[in-house]
């Protein structure tokens, strides 16, 4: 298998406007415009440029991250070399939401549609609901429908919307989308430790079956090996924020529980009995497969032995007439953790190994993909020579803060759940004991709750708990807000002055904003005919109201090497209310990266055009602008770098 980065079907070249600045003797000596070690070496080191000719690329960890970012280096052309310590793919479910971004993400990638096939749509009758229970056969306390996602008044606002998928069943897909691509996955290959270089990165490995060790020099590592990453800790990268907000126990089971669940099918069924409380969610329908997190504190997995955790399940069903197979069990720590920084040198970090989120709002996994669709084209563009290695600055100032943001979410999310306890007048996320399975199905008594009949006031109480499960709506929406409306507010794009978009977690109204997600809009309702499906994997894409920006695009293109695809926001293709949904008049232009994130916004026709399209395109790859320009300050100073 090769093990190069660089396009494998086309050399990489540079613009004439870098080589006139190289020595003469390195035009004669590389046979320019054809790239060569010497070439790259003669770059000059004040621009930031990769002085190394290990060039390839090393993904630790096959999740889904790794392999998202693996996909998008193929479809460029590239060929990463993936390494995972497990024997295999993950066979064990955990997160189970793909919202409707990472849909377009994958959309990108070629593997939606395997996505939706194994998947089921949150909007579906029988899936948009979230259930608060004392057991699957006992008391019901309330529930909770789950809103989709409203269309704007100016049209839908995706092509899709967010999936019920287990992402064991998501890692199987990406896994074989990436296979199909010409890659692979090699299983059983530990990574010790990594150890920075002057031209990259040092890397132990370690054979698991073998046990034999070795040691590889990449040009570039991104470390997707999860919470306890590896990488992480050998770049000496800490993370901020509690370790154990609290510690659970997963049991992995397979059940029929058609009959308990019929007529109330849900993504999550939280339990609050007497003796047992924890979530149960149900992966996959056809299988009854589930699973049950059951808060446990410190207490030490030997209490819960097989015969306890099946004693736990039979309460939280509330019948032990019911066959049980139980096929894994671990635990785990409920964090709300992100790491100081995402980039060392020539080694990033991605999903899990930079953000640990607690589960409350189905966060984690979708911002791992949509990390890694921010960095693979600034890395690409970095590794073919269009921009500086001080491009991949802007993924941390990026997507750090989003992190941050679905953190402080998960964690609100988290808190808001004592609301329900406290109208209910139990605790039903106290921890079990751990005595929990031991004697018989118990309920409450009836008349002991404050919503029972007969209890004083139990109609005024019973009101209050529905208000307090209906409060629960921003934690298990995956609100367009969160969804769709999170935006860059510094890092590779141009503020425009514009108020900056809502940061309401539920409400979202498309807006080209820079920084933002540009707006879909298809009139035949179908991604690739979209605004977003017709954005270039590289350079740059305008969306354009006037003819004459196809000319400037040409010009700018040839004088920065930076393709540029201009696009007509025409009515025709993207409806009429196109230029309302990009911001922009007449002869306005909307410039976006190839993450689909906006650079750059005019509402008008520029007289100058020329000079701020060039402008942008610095922008977008790190280049000829002050820091506090690219810090998001929207200045640039006078003694400014005017081409690449």
């Amino acid at each position: 298998m090769s093990r190069s980065i660089w396009p494998l079907s086309r050399t990489a070249s540079f613009p004439r406007s870098w080589a006139s600045r190289l020595p003469r003797h390195a035009l004669m000596d590389c046979g320019y415009p054809i790239a060569t070690d010497k070439l790259v070496r003669a770059l000059h080191e004040s621009e930031g440029l990769i002085m190394s000719d290990r060039n390839s690329v090393l993904i630790v960890g096959a999740g889904p991250t790794g392999l998202s970012a693996a996909i998008m280096l193929r479809l460029r052309g590239y060929d990463p070399v993936v390494l995972d310590r497990r024997a295999g793919l993950a066979n064990l479910p955990a997160a189970h939401v793909l919202n409707t971004r990472s849909c377009e993400v994958l959309a990108e990638m070629g593997a939606v549609d395997a996505a939706i096939a194994a998947g089921e749509p949150l909007s579906a009758s029988d899936s948009g609901l979230v259930v608060w229970t004392e057991s699957l056969s006992h008391r019901e306390y309330g529930r909770l429908h789950v809103p989709a996602a409203p269309d704007d008044d100016r049209g839908p606002l995706s092509a899709f919307g967010s999936l019920n998928i287990a992402p064991n069943r998501l890692e199987a897909l990406l896994y074989d989308r990436l296979v199909s691509l010409g890659g692979t996955v090699s299983f059983g290959e530990q990574v010790l430790g990594v150890k920075q270089t002057k031209e990259g990165a040092e890397v132990e490995i370690r054979s698991v079956a073998e046990g034999k060790g070795r040691k590889e020099a990449y040009g570039w590592v991104i470390g997707c090996d999860g919470a306890g990453s590896i990488v992480r800790k050998s770049i000496g990268i800490e993370m901020e924020g509690p370790r154990t907000l609290a510690r659970f126990m997963t049991i992995y089971f397979r059940a029929d529980l058609d009959h308990f669940v019929e007529g109330r099918r849900a993504i999550l069924y939280w339990v609050g009995g007497k003796d047992v409380r924890g979530v149960l969610i149900n992966f996959e329908k056809a299988t009854g497969t589930w699973a049950m997190l059951v808060p446990i504190a410190d207490l030490p997995m030997e209490t819960f032995d097989a015969d306890a955790s099946r004693r736990i399940l039979h309460k939280a069903i509330g019948s032990e007439d019911v066959a049980i197979d139980i096929f894994a069990v671990s635990d785990w720590n409920m964090s709300a953790q992100v790491a100081t920084a995402y980039r060392a040198g020539h080694v990033l970090l991605a999903g899990d190994a930079c953000h640990r989120f607690p589960p409350t709002g189905g966060l984690g996994m979708n911002t791992g993909i949509q990390d890694a669709h921010n960095l693979v084209w600034k890395l690409s563009a970095v590794i073919e020579q269009r921009a500086p290695a001080t491009l991949l600055d802007s993924y941390e100032q990026e997507r750090r803060p989003i992190a941050q943001r679905n953190t402080d979410q998960s964690v609100r999310n988290l808190m808001k759940m004592g609301m329900i306890d406290e109208a209910l007048g139990i605790a039903t996320l106290a921890p079990v004991l751990s005595d929990a399975g031991i004697g018989p199905i118990d309920s409450y008594p009836s008349g002991a709750l404050r919503i029972d009949e007969g209890h004083a006031e139990a109609a005024t109480h019973r009101a209050a708990v529905q208000h307090a499960i209906d409060a629960q709506a921003e934690h298990f929406a995956q609100g367009a807000g969160m969804d769709l409306g999170f935006s860059y507010t510094t890092g590779a794009l141009i503020p425009d002055g514009s108020p900056p978009p809502s940061t309401d977690t539920l409400s979202y109204r498309p807006d080209a904003h820079p920084g933002a997600r540009l707006p879909y809009a298809a009139v035949s309702g179908r991604f690739e005919d979209s605004t977003l499906g017709h954005i270039l994997s590289e350079g740059v894409t305008l969306f354009a109201a006037d003819d004459r920006w196809s000319a400037i695009a040409r010009e700018v293109s040839i004088d920065t090497g930076v393709p540029i695809h201009a696009v007509a926001a025409d009515a025709a293709r993207f409806g009429e209310r196109i230029k309302d949904l990009l911001g922009i008049g007449p002869g306005g232009v909307v410039a976006v990266r190839p993450d689909g994130h906006v650079l750059w916004r005019s509402a008008k026709w520029l007289e100058g055009g020329l000079a701020e399209l060039r402008h942008a395109v610095q922008v977008s790859h790190g280049r000829g602008v002050d820091a506090d320009f690219i810090a998001g300050t929207g200045k640039i100073t006078a003694g400014a770098q005017q081409d690449i």
